[in-house]
């Protein structure tokens, strides 16, 4: 089966191995994701405004307590995503939630397709399990939907803000605790796609 989202010329395939199981695409994802949570908590506070407020999301401000807002989307297909500092979420009615930790990304499956009630902290979470073999195919789409919106919101940053842009907010996360940097991150989100 294959995927095409919506204002996207990335095209993705539900037959490949999962990245999990794969040490090195394991290890990619991990990196990817959690230099574009960092990125994205940025870009919420950019100079130009709330970037994804800007590309469309939705905003749960967050309870006393809790300091970061949820944001979400509605992506084509029926597919829901939500975005927390400590991970995301993708959801569809006919298949079920997945959440990806942003220091654990190994997959898990959630016992909805929608990411309520909301975890405002990550031990709010419900309870997750591991994704069996026999869900591999149905993960595997989910997690391209993931990694597809990541490719298109780069993409739009982009066209919309310029290379240097990203350049910058890339270089603060690196001089953040020197972290790995994939500085061409529609390239990375791509190959992972």
């Amino acid at each position: 089966m294959t995927l095409s989202v919506v204002g996207s010329n990335v095209s993705v395939s539900t037959r490949s191995q999962p990245f999990w199981k794969d040490i090195s695409k394991l290890t990619l994802v991990t990196e990817l994701l959690h230099q574009q949570l960092y990125v994205i908590g940025r870009d919420i506070a950019s100079k130009h405004g709330n970037l994804l407020i800007a590309y469309g999301a939705k905003k749960t401000c967050a309870p006393d307590g809790c300091a970061v807002s949820l944001y979400s989307f509605r992506l084509a297909g029926g597919y829901r995503l939500a975005l927390r500092g400590f991970g995301v979420f993708i959801g569809l009615k006919r298949i079920g939630g997945l959440f990806m930790n942003r220091y654990q990304v190994e997959p898990r499956w959630m016992p909805t397709a929608r990411f309520e009630p909301i975890a405002w902290l990550p031990t709010q979470i419900p309870r997750t399990r591991k994704v069996r073999m026999w869900q591999y195919g149905d993960a595997m789409e989910l997690v391209n939907q993931v990694f597809a919106f990541f490719w298109n919101y780069e993409n739009w940053v982009r066209d919309r803000y310029g290379k240097h842009y990203q350049i910058g907010q890339l270089a603060a996360f690196q001089r953040l605790d020197n972290n790995v940097v994939h500085w061409d991150t529609l390239k990375a989100w791509e190959v992972m796609c």
